[in-house]
Order: C-alpha cells, then structure tokens, then sequence
C-alpha cells in the first residue's frame, strides 16, 4: 500500500500537479484516503457476509414480491452500514451484537409462510443456527482484537438487521394468522367486533 501511494505521489510530481513542497501532505492524504477506502470496502463485505450466513438459518421477513425484498435489503444495507459507520464506541457496538444475539436465539428461526417448514424441519435448522451465531460472534471478537472497529461495527450491525428482520417477521406472522381467520370466518370475526 505504502509503494502504491508513493508512486501516486511521484506521478502527481513528475505532471507537474503539485509542487516538491507538497508532496508529504500529498502522500499523507492519498495514504489516509486509501485506507478509508479499503476500510469501508472490507466493512461493506464483511456486513454482506454476516447477513447471508445468518439470515440462510434464521429466516425473517420477506417481502410480497422479489423487488420488495431486493428495496428491503438495500434499504437495511445502507441504512446498518451508516450506523456501522457512526458507531465508533465499541461498548455500543458490543452492547448491539449482544442484543441481537440473544433476539436472534429467542425468535429464530422464522417459519415463512412461503417456505412451509414442517416442525421437525425448523428443529433441524435450530441448532445451525447456533453455530452460526457463535461464529459471527467469535468474528466480531477476533475483529475487535484486532483492531478492526469497522469491522466489528459492521457485524454488529448485520446481526442486528436479522434481529430487526425476524422480529418483523413475528409481527407480520400474528398479521397474516389473523388475516387468514378473517377472510376464513368474517361473521365470526364481525361477531366478536360486537
């Protein structure tokens, strides 16, 4: 990284672009600018690789439609990645991932009505969804340990957005069951409205 940068550096001189005077501030500023690059890059990846590894076990909301879940994921990308970002304070992002993780354990994993899992199928997924979580959780530490703050933040994150998500998916479940009952029985329903 530092031979990229001082060869950025020298090209700038050689064109003429900044003056000899200029060139450790010019050297300083590209190196800085780099790695904040590099860093949201790798923040980015590793938030991405967190939501799939956990969301495959522990589903969560889905939307009506596939643009519906491509805009949801989107919107949580940007919106988690942004938090990841502002959030510098790793008690708070420790404090997240904490929280999240106990949400994921209480509610996961999330039955959607399009994947029709029998009972003895979400048992089977229940226990790999626990290892997935004390991976993503190991990740955080070792990202933490290392130094790594917006890698750690960015996991948090991720972990959150499934937390977010398969609560969502609880609430809209209770919708969808009560829903169904009124399109099955509406007299029933107008009945106990009385």
């Amino acid at each position: 990284m530092e031979q990229v940068v001082k060869h950025m550096t020298h090209w700038l001189l050689k064109k003429h672009l900044i003056v000899p005077e200029q060139s450790e501030w010019c050297h300083y500023m590209l190196m800085q600018s780099t790695m904040s690059i590099l860093s949201g890059v790798w923040g980015s990846v590793f938030y991405t690789a967190t939501f799939r590894i956990l969301r495959q076990r522990t589903g969560g909301y889905h939307a009506r439609t596939p643009h519906g879940c491509l805009l949801v994921a989107l919107v949580l990308q940007v919106l988690f990645s942004l938090l990841a970002a502002a959030t510098k304070d790793i008690y708070v992002s420790t404090t997240v991932i904490l929280l999240s993780e106990v949400a994921i354990f209480l509610l996961g994993p999330a039955n959607h009505p399009e994947l029709h899992l029998s009972v003895k199928e979400l048992k089977a997924v229940k226990p790999r969804m626990y290892v997935r979580q004390a991976i993503v959780f190991l990740v955080y530490v070792v990202a933490l340990l290392m130094h790594q703050g917006m890698i750690a933040s960015c996991i948090a994150m991720a972990t959150f957005a499934v937390a977010v998500l398969l609560a969502i998916a609880h609430v809209d479940d209770g919708e969808i069951h009560r829903f169904k009952k009124e399109q099955a029985n509406p007299k029933e329903v107008i009945r106990n409205h009385e």
